[in-house]
């Protein structure tokens, strides 16, 4: 079923929208602004440096699909998914103990650079790589998973909180899953962003239609895995930022200092089957 707004209400100081989605005690707040990424990336967390060069001791680390920028302690990234093994691309978490990457099926991940007609179109502004699915050649439906279970653990951590990433072109058979063990906790939408946004299916140039989510999660619905699913081609993202559930600074308690333009989604939870 698609997502229904549930509940909105006025925030005077900032004179938008917002949305906040709970069952019993558990919550999570969508909204949506990052800022501008000095490394040419389009928009990244503004809870990070706008380089996207992180101290892994802040609890945020970050996937840029990109060798020049990623979190200090984080592992050499993997060029298995790229579509020129010898360009500057790669999937940073996949060189680090305890990060699984995982796809449907061969060529369901791509990470390149540049946009590519009826393959995959660059994040508006994004002048680096980033990633996509499925990837050149791959099969649809398609999905990518990442897995932070293990790095959780070796970081003596349960679950991450937040989660912010750069969605490109948004298409309505574009989702994100967000996991804990085997239990899907929490699903955003591409149709539901554009609804609430008023953007253009799948415009590359439109930027209601290429923005920077931020998910707060409680600490009860803290996630270990997330996955990017498309029923098209494709779903592209980029700047993917997790913070920690015991990361040494406060946890995400509202909507006002995530940005201007806050928007409100409605998030569907259901169990796995």
């Amino acid at each position: 079923m698609k997502n229904m707004l549930t509940k909105t209400k006025l925030l005077a100081a900032s004179m938008v929208f917002g949305l906040a989605v709970t069952s019993g005690a558990n919550a999570a707040t969508v909204s949506f602004g990052g800022q501008a990424a000095t490394d040419l990336s389009g928009l990244t967390s503004s809870f990070v440096d706008p380089s996207n060069l992180l101290d892994g001791s802040t609890g945020f680390f970050v996937e840029t699909f990109d060798d020049a920028t990623q979190t200090v302690g984080v592992g050499p990234g993997s060029k298995d998914y790229n579509v020129d093994p010898a360009s500057s691309c790669a999937v940073n978490g996949a060189g680090t103990p305890g990060i699984v990457v995982s796809a449907s099926a061969a060529n369901a991940l791509g990470v390149r650079s540049g946009s590519v007609s009826n393959v995959a179109a660059a994040p508006l502004g994004d002048q680096t790589c980033y990633g996509y699915t499925p990837g050149q050649g791959g099969a649809l439906p398609s999905w990518v998973e990442i897995d932070y279970s293990g790095f959780l653990a070796a970081q003596l951590d349960t679950g991450i909180t937040y989660l912010g990433f750069y969605w490109g072109s948004v298409d309505d058979y574009n989702d994100f899953e967000f996991y804990s063990g085997g239990s899907l906790i929490e699903t955003i939408t591409g149709s539901s962003l554009l609804a609430q946004l008023g953007g253009v299916n799948g415009s590359q140039t439109n930027r209601d239609s290429n923005v920077y989510v931020n998910i707060a999660f409680s600490f009860a619905d803290a996630f270990d895995r997330v996955r990017i699913t498309s029923t098209g081609v494709a779903g592209e993202f980029d700047n993917i930022v997790i913070g920690l559930r015991n990361r040494p600074v406060p946890a995400p308690t509202g909507l006002a200092f995530l940005g201007l333009g806050l928007l409100g989604l409605g998030l569907a939870k259901r169990m796995k089957k």
